[in-house]
């Protein structure tokens, strides 16, 4: 008994010291032996433990650091990050449309990093003896190299289907809806960039099917053709005319065309586009316009008001259905006082709140 207590008062000690040996890849001949960079990339990082910090949140923190270092190797190697601008400005249009399509070093180094996670090697070490601690990451390039290229080939076949989904909502007639489609497939080509670059800084032998910059090239280009056939692409043709309802109820002798202006200009400024011709129209808006006495100016304050009354209809060409039906009639957000009938009534077809109500109706439908 007492041999065996002798033998494990032996051991431990051995055992302890060897379990305080850094690891080899805390030193930096090692690392280079087993990782050389031109198979890995790699990031290292040291720290001395906090005294009360938590020993796992430092090693965790620790980690995503030389993660971030790893990134960063990665991007230095893309010319300064000149080459990710230069493609970013490639696909902006004079319009402005492509503004949104900017990348920034921050931006690439959190697209690399989030990369390195795949197939990656990450370490971290405390040595108590000294309180240091250490954490190490390494992914290899040929890793990378894959990675990336699914990534590019991916962010393609989402704008592929983005443009099969945006023809066919313009076939079911919904121009808005599609519009809004090619601008979903617009903002993707912020990651094919990125990932081309990074593809191109991994592997320097990557050629133009890998990169896949024709296709990419190709794609963009029709984005671009398929947002400005579609800019203001609702051609919609309207119809206005005033009602007489009565002598006290009819503020004006003919129609004032006060609303049918105000509707227009709006649908304008609502990517619509106003056209002159029923024919050529893929929706027509009609409007009748009327008015109603709300007092006459006898009565004890001798106030003379009036409402300004909307009637319309919406009439989708395509589907050959009538999608909108509505009536604002003595509505108490549209009447308003004046000195006469004309004037009171001139006011409350210009208030805001009616062509408010009579674009909730349509809007909805022509944007669907």
């Amino acid at each position: 008994m007492k041999r065996i207590l002798l033998s494990l008062l032996l051991v431990l000690p051995l055992y302890a010291a060897a379990q305080t040996v850094p690891p080899s890849w805390t030193q930096d001949a090692q690392r280079e032996r087993n990782y050389p960079s031109s198979d890995w990339y790699t990031g290292f990082v040291r720290n001395r433990l906090k005294a009360g910090a938590n020993e796992g949140v430092a090693l965790k923190t620790l980690e995503r650091d030389a993660q971030n270092q790893l990134a960063e190797s990665i991007i230095i190697t893309v010319d300064g990050n000149t080459q990710m601008q230069s493609a970013s400005r490639s696909v902006q249009s004079g319009s402005g449309r492509l503004e949104q399509i900017h990348t920034d070093y921050v931006q690439a180094v959190r697209t690399a990093t989030t990369a390195t996670t795949v197939k990656s090697e990450v370490k971290s070490y405390h040595d108590p003896a000294s309180g240091a601690i250490y954490a190490f990451a390494a992914v290899r390039r040929a890793d990378l190299a894959t990675f990336y290229q699914k990534q590019i080939d991916l962010d393609l076949n989402k704008v592929e289907t983005a443009l099969s989904i945006a023809e066919q909502l313009i076939k079911a007639g919904k121009k808005m809806s599609a519009s809004r489609k090619c601008s979903e497939a617009e903002k993707l080509f912020t990651g094919v960039i990125l990932y081309q670059d990074l593809l191109a800084a991994v592997n320097a032998d990557a050629d133009e099917s890998a990169l896949q910059t024709a296709r990419s090239g190709e794609l963009q280009r029709t984005v671009a053709q398929s947002l400005i056939d579609l800019e203001q692409s609702a051609f919609v043709y309207v119809d206005c005319k005033y009602e007489y309802k009565g002598y006290k109820d009819d503020a004006f002798s003919s129609d004032p065309g006060i609303i049918c202006d105000i509707v227009k200009q709006a649908l304008s400024e609502n990517e619509c586009s106003i056209v002159d011709d029923d024919a050529e129209a893929d929706y027509t808006l009609t409007l009748a316009t009327s008015t109603t006495q709300r007092s006459d100016g006898k009565g004890q304050y001798g106030i003379i008001s009036y409402y300004a009354n909307v009637k319309g209809s919406l009439y989708n060409h395509l589907t050959k259905k009538k999608t909108a039906d509505f009536s604002i009639f003595n509505d108490p957000d549209t009447y308003v006082a004046g000195k006469s009938p004309e004037a009171a009534a001139t006011k409350a077809f210009k208030l805001p709140a009616l062509k408010d109500k009579i674009l909730d109706k349509i809007l909805p439908k022509i944007k669907n």
